[in-house]
């Protein structure tokens, strides 16, 4: 993702406050429906991220779009869509197709793994090659709902703007306290196994534990393809403050035991990050135009995301 900054205006039509996969995709929608609008696309990710708030900088990024639930299917099966576009045209996402196997249902389900932070960077270049004026290193201090216009307060001035996007993931209860989703830690235990010819066939297999379950799968990291571990209400880990290695409980949970070969790797590093706990969109208007929006797991559908709050963003006022 390119880090220059053109000048901060003064004015906006649209002002989207976050460049994470739902700013940056709505960012990139709204040139394709309103390519005249004036949209400021304001972020102050930092390449530390201290606090681990870009969560999906550390998100397995798999897109499968299997699911009983209706919209959960659109969403995704729309941005697999989106990528595979991508991909046929040339952009450089280290995808890799794969299968989702559910270990208690036998079933086996088409999906598509990819570099989050590729995504998202690809995103906000395409917005900024629309016209959209991108503003990094810009803190969102606070956003003031007016009468037909919206004052964005941020480390560099302000910005007025007739709509507004606050899409900060689990900062965005700090600009608009209306909108105040359950965050979950999320945490992925890269492990150094090597990816050979036989294993860079592996699925992404669900392993149920309990109430909860874990997840093994491949993704292309720095260091190359690795067997990447997650797991949800398998291990508490509540502990926001940095990552917790909790690997010999998880394997002791019973996942060593359906897939012991996991016992003989050593943690290579961790991955983790805040989230919203639904993995659905929500948004909250608590005034005309001013919206805040947040989705667990946003970049499986982050074209979705992006094409339906562009369109409200670029609609009439409801």
């Amino acid at each position: 993702m390119t880090t220059e900054s053109t000048p901060l205006s003064g004015d906006a039509d649209v002002a989207i406050c976050g460049s994470g996969p739902i700013g940056a995709a709505t960012a990139c929608f709204l040139t394709r429906h309103r390519p005249a609008l004036r949209v400021t696309l304001v972020t102050d990710e930092r390449s530390d991220d201290p606090e681990h708030l870009a969560t999906y900088r550390y998100s397995g990024g798999s897109i499968r779009w299997a699911w009983d639930d209706p919209v959960k299917r659109e969403m995704t099966e729309e941005t697999a869509r989106f990528v595979r576009e991508l991909l046929a045209d040339g952009v450089e996402l280290d995808a890799l197709e794969n299968t989702y196997h559910l270990l208690h249902t036998g079933e086996l389900i088409p999906a598509l793994n990819v570099s989050a932070a590729r995504l998202v960077g690809h995103l906000v270049d395409t917005a900024r090659a629309g016209g959209v004026s991108w503003h990094p290193g810009t803190t969102v201090t606070a956003v003031r709902p007016g009468q037909g216009v919206h004052v964005v307060e941020t480390s560099r001035g302000t910005v007025r703007a007739r709509r507004v996007l606050v899409a900060l993931g689990a900062r965005t209860p700090r600009v608009v306290p209306e909108h105040d989703p359950e965050v979950e830690k999320r945490q992925l235990f890269v492990l150094d196994l090597p990816v050979g010819e036989l294993r860079e066939r592996l699925p992404h297999t669900i392993v149920p534990v309990g109430k909860g379950f874990a997840y093994v799968f491949l993704k292309r990291t720095e260091g190359g393809t690795r067997v990447v571990v997650g797991q949800e209400d398998v291990v508490e880990d509540h502990d926001t403050s940095g990552p917790v290695d909790h690997w010999d409980e998880l394997l002791d949970s019973g996942v060593g035991d359906v897939l012991p070969w996991l016992r003989d790797a050593r943690v290579e590093r961790i991955l983790w990050g805040s989230d919203a706990g639904h993995k659905t969109l929500a948004v909250t208007e608590p005034a005309p135009g001013l919206l805040a929006a947040s989705c667990g797991s946003a970049v499986r559908s982050a074209a979705w995301i992006g094409r339906r709050l562009a369109e409200r963003l670029a609609g009439p006022l409801g």
